[in-house]
């Protein structure tokens, strides 16, 4: 009788550790879903053009993994990417991110987390061109200056009086132009401009340097639609990122290809 009833308290104690077995699962599952859930709600996009620059990419990444956020990648031409950004309105479910040009404008519509870098944009021309562009009047007098369409450059110059500018889709077409003398100079970033002579196989060293008349600032931005404190942690990231000297890292992997002076 007592072996039976020993047998029972065992099956007994077998059935109680399967049970809470049950409710230590169960109650790690609910700890995460809400964890889960609060991710899926709050998707991250970071959108980039085709070809983004790979410095001011893999700060941004980098801020986000600190954050413990996962961003999705999605390309686009940048008429689209502002246009995504702009149109995402209030609904929290769908953040947008890019790199995006430092001004009055886009500060006032997106969050700042990191002002990532800031270059110098100047007129080019070929060396063989007999015509001057080293001040804005020489600039403002030559015939056809291009400048990428969609680029913040574009809108500049014209907020500046240029009546002479020749606007293209792609920065890859001015650089063309310009080699088969169709432009007089074109209007850009020396990175910018590298990158793309290298990419068409053209001599850069053809080229010469005029008027330089302003400096662009690059900023990660965030959609304002963003909860606060995921852009508290992604400040926090930004502030790491820069204290703990892994953003001067990985600038300095990248100065040959900004240009950066030594």
């Amino acid at each position: 009788m007592s072996s039976h009833f020993t047998k029972l308290d065992f099956m007994k104690w077998q059935n109680f550790r399967a049970y809470m077995s049950k409710l230590i699962i169960f109650g790690c599952i609910a700890l995460i879903l809400p964890n889960n859930s609060y991710a899926k709600k709050n998707n991250i996009t970071l959108l980039t053009p085709p070809s983004p620059s790979k410095f001011h990419f893999e700060i941004a990444h980098e801020i986000f993994k600190l954050s413990e956020l996962n961003a999705k990648i999605h390309i686009e031409l940048y008429p689209n990417i502002y246009k995504k950004m702009d149109s995402c309105g209030e609904n929290p479910n769908n953040i947008f991110a890019t790199i995006a040009v430092l001004n009055e404008n886009n500060t006032r519509k997106y969050y700042n987390i990191l002002n990532i870098l800031t270059i110098e944009t100047s007129f080019y021309s070929l060396k063989s061109s007999k015509k001057k562009s080293t001040n804005i009047d020489e600039v403002k007098n030559l015939d056809h200056v291009c400048v990428w369409l969609d680029s913040v450059l574009n809108k500049y110059l014209i907020n500046q009086g240029f009546e002479n500018l020749y606007p293209v889709p792609t920065l890859n077409q001015c650089t063309k132009m310009l080699f088969e003398n169709k432009v007089d100079a074109l209007y850009a970033s020396e990175s910018s401009l590298m990158k793309s002579t290298k990419a068409l196989g053209l001599d850069a060293l053809m080229l010469k340097k005029g008027y330089a008349p302003m400096q662009v600032t690059f900023y990660l931005a965030i959609t304002k639609n963003a909860p606060k404190d995921i852009i508290q942690r992604l400040n926090n990231s930004a502030e790491i990122l820069k204290s703990s000297g892994r953003y001067d890292e990985i600038l300095e992997k990248y100065k040959k290809e900004l240009f950066l002076p030594e």
